[in-house]
């Protein structure tokens, strides 16, 4: 209904709030890691699938299959699979990150398996990837209305998630989690940004930039014949991440790629000033997060060590660079480019290797002041480079890039090996 008032240009009624419920996702994340950790995985999917009841995301469908899967509840994880499918998830390969599950012998898992193998012939074409740009576009009746009406803005917010296009659903669960965030960036913390992205960025600047990202992508698949192209969703972000990989396809944060000389920026944060990119730059983020989607890792030992997090951006970034044919260049390079802070940081990386904790080296802009932000991105594009032309094989070392089971190994391939031995002399 709300839509069809749209289209005809008569606004949007804000008495008739949608009768169906958005759950805040925090409520459920506060109590996850107590339930992880007391192994009480069956309950946690149920609070999981409860607070999916509405908004029907993919991701979460996927979620509560894996939860399942660790509670050896088999046909649960394969339904909540199903339901993931039928809301648009998007990877072939879903069943690497559930050991066992293919020898299970229902006709619900043949069913779940053929229809598998119908994603991975569909999306093994060039010609699947898209640049979608419809949650765009439908956000901003809604943003206009919420903006004129901030008493009743979270009712217009959540209108939007709940009627827009199945992929904003998604980013609810991985970006949003509740109205209260969408409303204090978007409404409250930059509307005046948001009010000139709504005419900055639309669908004819696009089309160009989609040619580029499609073009590097057939070179990708010359490289890598078992290439996978998911859709690519245009959203409205919260000015904090330019592109995220899910199950259902790429994200991409349309906010972050509003650069002009006309871009306001007297509500932004000193890092968002400095971090949002210019609508060119895309071609390059669509394909660092198109090698996320292309990555199967089976390293349990390493996953969530600072080896394993800066291997898997680095893998990223070096294969748009093969791929596009354009050298990746960035602040954090140049700084490395100094043989005195290379061997700095080199030094602090062997120590942190095995850590989990990421703070110095990825996701801290505007947390760190003695260098640049997200070194971890430039080292693991230095080691991976490395590798790869030291490899004599080339496309067997590519493969190992996407799928290896030990991330030490690519370390160890690199001309950085030496941060692995017991005394490192630099």
């Amino acid at each position: 209904m709300l839509l069809s008032h749209c289209r005809r240009g008569t606004g949007i009624n804000k008495e008739a709030e949608p009768a169906k419920e958005l759950k805040d996702l925090n409520t459920v994340f506060d109590d996850y890691e107590r339930l992880e950790k007391s192994g009480k995985y069956a309950e946690l999917a149920g609070m999981i699938i409860e607070v999916n009841k509405d908004l029907e995301s993919a991701q979460l469908f996927v979620e509560a299959a894996t939860l399942y899967h660790l509670s050896e509840k088999k046909d649960s994880a394969i339904i909540m699979l199903h339901k993931a499918v039928d809301r648009g998830m998007a990877n072939p390969t879903i069943l690497k990150k559930f050991p066992g599950l293919e020898k299970v012998k229902t006709k619900q898992m043949q069913e779940l398996t053929l229809r598998l193998d119908s994603l991975r012939q569909v999306l093994h074409k060039i010609s699947n990837f898209s640049l979608e740009t419809r949650a765009m576009d439908q956000f901003w009746p809604y943003f206009k209305q919420a903006k004129a009406n901030p008493d009743s803005a979270r009712t217009f917010l959540k209108a939007y998630i709940l009627e827009g296009p199945p992929e904003i659903k998604d980013y609810y669960a991985i970006r949003y989690y509740n109205l209260d965030n969408m409303y204090g960036q978007m409404i409250n913390g930059a509307p005046e940004y948001y009010t000139y992205l709504m005419a900055h960025l639309n669908n004819d600047s696009l089309v160009g930039l989609k040619n580029k990202a499609a073009a590097a992508m057939k070179t990708f698949k010359g490289l890598y014949p078992d290439a996978v192209f998911p859709k690519v969703y245009i959203v409205p972000g919260l000015l904090n991440s330019g592109g995220t990989a899910s199950e259902m396809g790429l994200f991409i944060g349309g906010d972050m790629y509003g650069r002009s000389a006309e871009m306001p920026i007297h509500e932004l944060n000193e890092w968002q000033k400095g971090a949002i990119m210019n609508a060119k730059d895309l071609p390059q983020l669509i394909l660092h997060e198109l090698m996320h989607f292309q990555q199967n890792y089976s390293d349990r030992e390493h996953e969530n060590t600072v080896l394993f997090k800066v291997i898997e951006e680095g893998v990223c970034d070096f294969l748009s660079e093969l791929s596009s044919g354009e050298a990746i260049e960035s602040e954090q390079l140049q700084y490395l480019d100094s043989g005195t802070k290379l061997d700095t940081v080199l030094q602090e990386l062997k120590r942190d290797l095995y850590s989990e904790d990421l703070s110095l080296w990825m996701y801290n802009g505007g947390s760190i002041e003695d260098r640049p932000a997200d070194l971890g991105y430039a080292l693991g594009y230095l080691i991976t480079k490395s590798y790869y032309l030291n490899c004599a094989d080339k496309k067997q070392c590519l493969a190992n890039l996407l799928n290896t089971n030990d991330m030490k190994s690519i370390l160890k391939g690199s001309d950085y090996s030496r941060i692995l031995e017991e005394e490192m002399d630099l």
